[in-house]
């Protein structure tokens, strides 16, 4: 049996790989592609919380955008009403999702299959009447203004660092904060215990695990991380209900799909594939004639189209097929 230590040592080693790799492609990027790149990383926590939530216990949402919306209201609340620095906002975005998730995933053990997915899926819905009736605070359909701002001085001082740049360092060290809590968390006790209830929940409760309070649990660890992603998230200048519509939720879940729902690794890959897909379906096509309105819309249908084909062909994902193929 694997020690613990070496667990820890050897998810430590792959995060701060993928921190380096981040951090060097940071400075060979241009100014667009590090934008694309921070955005891969704030998708990428919010995808985790999927892997948390669908991969490791079975329970469905539909509604994951809203618990990062949850995350970016109450960050951009205190930063631009109280003065907070942006890491206070994180962590405030954190505590306040772990409320949040807490009351629904008391709602949420009383549930499963469709009217879970269901029940998310409406609260995701209300999130625009939250904003538009609470607007002194949360900005109505305007929303709230706050950035990254610029780097510290002293950083200035030693490096020229864009905006762009800077927003893709920052976004670094939480993702990966992210992705170490998790991988981790996992493979734990705790994930063996979540993942025995996603597999047999009377099994589970014979041998002692009590499911309606794991699944409450998961909840809360969910909600937190998604809070996480969707502070990060809010932080490209805007926390409104444009920025966290119902499609965003379908975004994180065909990510979660494309890369493999249990997988880690795949929540990563998935990320990349929508972020990147539109820029590489445009670049395909850019010496063909081809209408301004097909160049719109092939991207959301090539991402249909193979979001289809996995669910078809390889219901596992990309890298729900290599986890498979070790076993």
């Amino acid at each position: 049996m694997v020690s613990v230590d070496k667990i820890w040592r050897k998810s430590l080693l792959k995060t701060l790989t993928l921190g380096l790799v981040l951090f060097l492609l940071s400075f060979i990027f241009d100014a667009y592609n590090q934008g694309q790149l921070a955005l891969v990383l704030m998708l990428f926590i919010g995808v985790l919380s999927l892997t948390v939530l669908t991969g490791s216990s079975g329970q469905i949402s539909l509604g994951q955008g809203a618990l990062m919306a949850v995350g970016g209201y109450s960050s951009a609340s205190v930063i631009t009403h109280l003065g907070a620095s942006i890491w206070t906002g994180f962590l405030v975005a954190v505590f306040v999702a772990s409320v949040f998730g807490l009351v629904l995933g008391v709602a949420a053990a009383r549930l499963s299959g469709p009217y879970l997915a269901g029940t998310t899926l409406v609260i995701a819905l209300a999130l625009p009447s939250m904003a538009n009736r609470f607007e002194s605070v949360l900005g109505g359909d305007v929303g709230l203004m706050i950035d990254f701002g610029m780097p510290p001085t002293w950083i200035s001082n030693l490096i020229e660092v864009g905006y762009e740049q800077w927003q893709l360092w920052v976004s670094i060290p939480i993702a990966l904060i992210s992705l170490f809590f998790v991988s981790n968390l996992l493979t734990s006790r705790a994930g063996r215990s979540w993942k025995a209830v996603r597999d047999d929940e009377i099994g589970a409760a014979v041998n002692g695990i009590p499911v309606a309070r794991t699944k409450v649990i998961v909840f809360v660890v969910s909600s937190a991380v998604a809070g996480l992603g969707g502070a990060l998230y809010g932080l490209r200048g805007l926390v409104g209900p444009s920025v966290y519509p119902v499609s965003l939720s379908l975004t994180l879940l065909t990510a979660a799909i494309l890369g493999g729902v249990g997988s880690i690794s795949g929540a990563f890959i998935g990320t990349v594939i929508v972020v990147f897909l539109p820029d590489l379906v445009s670049w395909a096509i850019s010496g063909l004639a081809v209408s301004e309105q097909v160049t719109n819309y092939l991207p959301a249908l090539l991402t249909g189209v193979l979001l289809l084909a996995t669910i078809i062909l390889n219901p596992a994902g990309v890298m729900g097929t290599r986890h498979r193929s070790k076993h």
